[in-house]
């Protein structure tokens, strides 16, 4: 492995990098200076090649042939399935074989009769929302959201939702750097197995028209699902369905109230709300990194990559790359930046990407339809975290100093 360049100013398995909101500096840095840079092993973590520039980082998500998710897709080698095989630690063809199944519950079509739903879950959030008056965006909004909707997409009784929002905490929270409670993470797996196993037998005697039942008496080369592929396959959505939303809704609100006049134009221009919540998911970048293994040497921007290294994709630096996006840490509520990875590229781009779309909009347009605001209160707190690009705390209080225009 050839390790050759610049010695940065950071260990990108610092933490405290990305909750002190330094890491776009850094990235900066390195997309200058050593776009492919070989992050050396360390107390913090292992050795790994960083992806810097938005060129570099699209073509490693599409070349699936030669760079593996099989391994795992955190830096750290941690699966929240375990031992289980998910479609989102999987390679060609078995991948797609799972992906398929729900693929076609999930196309934007499906997604906008769900649209109902997702408007009473945003009417029950900003419901309470108002009540409180002042609280944590986070707790309160923003981790509720999602699973409230997922709930109801997978089939989950409304009264079990809550539980979905526990076990994505405990499945996801751990910081990278911190040793894993393994015994609190098998148990968080095994409720959610359990939960779900009842859930599937019943579905798979009286099926419905939701994704537990799409599942349930789903077929891949010709057979049922088996309960492992069952397993991995629901532990994945709970877990996943959560963070991109959560954490954008958190960054978003931030990122409205530091970009002066954001609010007021978003309600005199409704027509914005679409291109405002596609810069939301650009700027914010809540999955900040996936992680690939490569099954064979090869030449990565001038660097030579060994078969079994490491090699991370950092889309929220190529989310921020100057060759892509103009003043890329400025956000703009008029940008629409269409080619942003947020949701990744290639044969694992984001099966959920138009639920979190959906329930996105839906919550902002809500909020300007009542002629509302979140106004911070307080200092957001970033997540001491580098794989997920989050806020763990928003506090803030709903005003009305935006004019509300009749948003539909």
């Amino acid at each position: 492995m050839t390790t050759a360049g610049p010695v940065p100013r950071g260990d990108l398995m610092d933490t405290s990098i990305f909750s002190e909101n330094r890491e776009m500096g850094l990235f900066d840095e390195l997309r200058a200076s050593d776009p492919v840079h070989w992050n050396a092993p360390s107390e913090r973590g292992p050795g790994f090649w960083a992806l810097t520039r938005y060129r570099d980082v699209k073509a490693a998500a599409a070349d699936n042939a030669r760079l593996s998710s099989a391994q795992g897709t955190q830096i750290v080698d941690r699966k929240v399935e375990g031992s289980l095989a998910s479609l989102h630690n999987m390679d060609e063809p078995e991948h797609g074989k799972l992906r398929k199944i729900t693929i076609p519950y999930l196309r934007a079509v499906e997604i906008r009769q769900w649209q109902k739903v997702i408007d009473e879950c945003v009417t029950v959030l900003l419901d309470d929302a108002e009540n409180q008056g002042e609280f944590d965006l986070v707790p309160v909004v923003s981790a509720r959201l999602p699973m409230l909707v997922l709930s109801r997409v997978l089939g989950v009784p409304a009264p079990d939702a809550p539980r979905m929002v526990d076990w994505t905490n405990r499945l996801t929270s751990s910081d990278p750097g911190e040793e894993v409670n393994q015994t609190a993470l098998a148990q968080a797996r095994d409720e959610v197995m359990a939960y779900f196993a009842d859930l599937t037998e019943l579905r798979r005697r009286e099926p419905t028209k939701d994704l537990i039942s799409v599942l349930a008496n789903g077929t891949k080369d010709g057979r049922p699902l088996t309960w492992g592929e069952l397993a991995a396959y629901y532990i994945v959505l709970v877990a996943a369905g959560n963070e991109t939303t959560r954490h954008l809704v958190s960054g978003g609100t931030v990122a409205l109230n530091d970009s002066s006049g954001s609010w007021r134009r978003l309600a005199s221009e409704p027509q914005l709300l679409v291109p405002a919540v596609e810069e939301m998911f650009r700027w914010v970048s809540p999955v900040a990194a996936m992680r690939r293994t490569a099954l064979e040497p090869l030449e990565l921007g001038g660097k030579t990559v060994a078969a079994g290294d490491k090699v991370v994709l950092w889309f929220s630096a190529a989310n921020h790359d100057p060759e892509m996006f103009a003043q890329p840490h400025e956000f703009r509520v008029d940008r629409a930046p269409k080619d942003h990875l947020t949701f990744g590229w290639g044969v694992h781009f984001c099966l959920g990407v138009h639920l979190a779309r959906a329930e996105v909009r839906a919550l902002f347009a809500e909020v300007l339809r009542r002629g509302l605001r979140f106004e911070p209160t307080g200092t957001p707190i970033r997540t001491d975290h580098n794989i997920f690009r989050g806020w763990q705390s928003v506090p803030v209080r709903l005003t009305k100093e935006v004019p509300s225009l009749g948003l539909a």
